[in-house]
């Protein structure tokens, strides 16, 4: 009786060992991601922005079910300051990120003094070339159009038209239009320049060239582009129903009548699958610095119709964005 009993007893254990056991490699070989280290990731941005926010919730939608927690997001306010004392507190912090996403230049350039072991993406950072965001660690997604596609949609715009006007620092934004003249070149486009090294020559420097040019292409350069000039611009430009061309959908808002611009919430997807990329592969620490996957064009309808253009043609494009 007890020798029946101990067998009993004795299959029912090795019953329940084997369907345990089976059980488990099954979960194994069906979700091996399961048992997959999760990886921390922190985002720094610059400032809290429009633009950033949607970065960020496409970084935030691409990593998941990938094995990416992000620990946590840190607002620099725009203040360097700030911002060091929060890098500080992270690296005191009892965990080191796995990887960290820096979003504009004051956290991109922060983040890069501050952390050389731990794999960078950055994005949304305006003429990154100028801010040498290089390194072993250093991957990032320019936030520029290159001009190649800029000017092969200027030409859709200009039709016959030929002369190209455009405002820049040299200090700031040369590269740009020194790349830009070569470019300008093959398409037989004329480009007419004028140098500033403040905003208060931004003005006359339009006005000198008002009557030589067909389209003013505004580029990113923070001496041109302000709250007062940017008004003298448009009201200037409206007066003479010519366009501006720009790579800035905040721009047209303001009256430009057209720009070429990353998609942004398209930017935080890239970047995550970067991020996916990196920490797959953690002998890689760098993948360079890409274009942006995907741009969108944006059409400002009202400034169209007062300048008398029409843009017919420019809305059968794929991802336009009409305004207002």
């Amino acid at each position: 009786m007890i020798e029946k009993y101990l067998h009993q007893h004795s299959l029912k254990i090795f019953t329940v060992f084997w369907f345990i056991l089976a059980f488990l490699s099954q979960i194994s070989f069906l979700s091996p991601q399961i048992f997959a280290k999760e990886n921390k990731v922190v985002i720094i941005q610059s400032q809290q922005i429009a633009a950033y926010s949607e970065a960020i919730k496409g970084f935030e939608e691409g990593c998941k079910g990938k094995n990416i927690s992000i620990n946590a997001i840190y607002n620099l306010n725009g203040d360097a300051d700030e911002g060091k004392r929060i890098i500080q507190n992270i690296k005191d912090n009892e965990f080191e990120p796995d990887l960290i996403l820096a979003v504009g230049v004051l956290a991109a350039t922060l983040v890069k003094e501050q952390f050389t072991d731990v794999p960078i993406i950055f994005c949304m950072v305006i003429n990154h070339k100028r801010f040498n965001l290089q390194g072993a660690n250093i991957t990032g997604i320019s936030s520029e159009v290159s001009v190649e596609d800029q000017f092969a949609i200027l030409k859709e715009l200009l039709g016959a038209r030929k002369n190209v006007g455009v405002i820049y620092d040299p200090t700031k934004t040369g590269n740009i239009v020194s790349e830009a003249g070569r470019v300008i070149k093959k398409l037989e486009f004329n480009f007419i320049k004028k140098e500033v090294t403040s905003e208060s020559e931004v003005t006359p420097a339009l006005k000198n060239m008002i009557d030589k040019i067909d389209v003013l292409w505004m580029i990113p350069d923070s001496t041109v582009i302000t709250k007062t000039s940017l008004n003298a611009i448009s009201k200037i430009l409206l007066k003479h129903h010519l366009p501006i061309f720009c790579t800035s959908d905040a721009l047209v808002k303001a009256g430009a009548l057209v720009s070429v611009s990353p998609d942004y919430t398209h930017t935080g997807l890239q970047a995550a699958r970067m991020a996916q990329t990196l920490l797959n592969n953690p002998s890689t620490t760098s993948l360079g610095i890409t274009q942006p996957d995907k741009l969108k064009l944006t059409l400002n309808t009202q400034t169209a119709e007062i300048i008398g253009v029409n843009l017919a043609s420019f809305q059968s494009h794929p991802d336009v964005v009409l305004y207002p």
